[in-house]
């Protein structure tokens, strides 16, 4: 408003569709808006008594327009907030509110405050002191959560605030920009906003999944038929519970098959009929929790790729699968120090596997990288045929 307001017309009819368009007059965020609109326009911008030209047009106009989106994107995805808070909508967790809030600042406030960076001295020329503006329009959002303190601005209070405010464009021609801005609704807080968030989880949790493999392998990697013995059995295990082809499988199998190609197999290992890992017995504790983890991993994706799957009963596979990993954390954490001496390196493999993971609901993205079935045979024709039948059936044993 103090960017436009070298041009009342301009600023008003920018404020008037900000108003009318974004969201119901009775909305809480609209009547806080409304209010906020008036008092900083009454107090701050009408007794200078700025012309108002009917077809005028602000000199900052060109930068403001470039906002439009981040201001109605962010009073929309503020009302859907509070909306949630009033209702205590239990399918938005902490987790969830959490990160759309981050979302919110990142790409709707700090787009905002970068935008109008560069106008900066000349909001402060024309009377801005965003110290002083914040301490006095924080009061109009006091009761923002208050039921006690109404519902809405009186309909008679509403009138007169609209009618002092934009009396001075009353019979004027709209600015010309303004009608063409466009009003879109924005992904956070949306009706796709928690499956999204729950999918974004699950990449982020298949690729902990696989860095426990990963280094698990590496922990064994001073003999190569404890690798393959662990890898087969997790690999033959998920595969016997699980179709064949599902994600969560393919991505195990290329997880096991980068590892050992890429880090294990060029050092030639020691590879011995009846040998054994020194690691051995503390990798094969965690074997268990890393099967349940890859299980509650398929499950959750079979609920995700259907479209009216549930994401707060996604919410109950994410815990299981976190405390997967928490366990398998625990009984790794005391050979930090021999999987890195192996050549164990997490943050560096990290990427690698996120590249495997991060298409997991692309599927045509997924197809062009991988044709499941060809590679799928390669792979297993470079892991386990070095496995003879005594291992295999010594593997599943354990």
């Amino acid at each position: 408003m103090f960017l436009l307001c070298d041009d009342i017309h301009t600023m008003l009819w920018f404020c008037f569709k900000l108003f009318k368009y974004t969201l119901p007059p009775s909305n809480p965020v609209s009547e806080r808006l409304l209010r906020v609109v008036h008092y900083v326009y009454s107090k701050d911008i009408k007794p200078k008594n700025r012309a108002c030209r009917d077809g005028g047009n602000s000199v900052q106009w060109e930068l403001v327009r470039t906002t439009w989106k981040d201001f109605t994107d962010g009073i929309i995805i503020l009302s859907r907030l509070v909306l949630i808070l009033r209702k205590k909508d239990c399918s938005f967790d902490d987790r969830l509110l959490s990160s759309a809030i981050a979302k919110y600042k990142q790409q709707v406030l700090k787009e905002l405050e970068d935008k109008l960076m560069s106008a900066k001295d000349v909001s402060e020329l024309n009377g801005f002191e965003r110290e002083t503006v914040a301490s006095n329009v924080s009061d109009l959002w006091k009761s923002l959560f208050d039921e006690e303190a109404g519902e809405s601005t009186p309909e008679v209070a509403r009138s007169r605030i609209l009618s002092d405010l934009f009396q001075p464009i009353s019979g004027h021609s709209c600015h010309g920009e303004i009608p063409t801005l466009p009003v879109t609704y924005p992904y956070i807080l949306g009706d796709e906003f928690a499956k999204q968030k729950l999918r974004e989880e699950v990449v982020q949790l298949g690729v902990e999944l696989s860095l426990y493999v990963a280094e698990s392998m590496f922990l064994l990697s001073d003999e190569i038929r404890s690798v393959f013995q662990f890898c087969s059995k997790l690999w033959r295990e998920l595969k016997r519970t699980n179709k064949v082809g599902h994600p969560a499988g393919e991505r195990l199998l290329r997880v096991i098959h980068h590892v050992y190609s890429r880090y294990i197999k060029p050092k030639n290992g020691e590879y011995h009929i009846g040998g054994k890992s020194v690691q051995w017995e503390l990798v094969k504790t965690t074997w268990e929790d890393l099967d349940a983890g890859f299980r509650e991993m398929h499950r959750l994706i079979s609920i995700l790729e259907v479209d009216d799957g549930s994401c707060t009963d996604g919410r109950e596979f994410t815990s299981r699968i976190e405390e997967a990993l928490n366990k398998v954390e625990d009984k790794l954490r005391c050979a930090k120090d021999v999987s890195e001496a192996n050549g164990f390196a997490r943050e560096a493999m990290k990427s690698n596997i996120l590249d495997m993971w991060q298409f997991l609901f692309d599927r045509e993205k997924e197809e062009v990288l991988w044709t499941r079935k060809v590679r799928r045979e390669e792979i297993l024709s470079d892991l386990f045929p070095i496995l003879g039948e005594e291992d295999e059936e010594e593997a599943k044993q354990y």
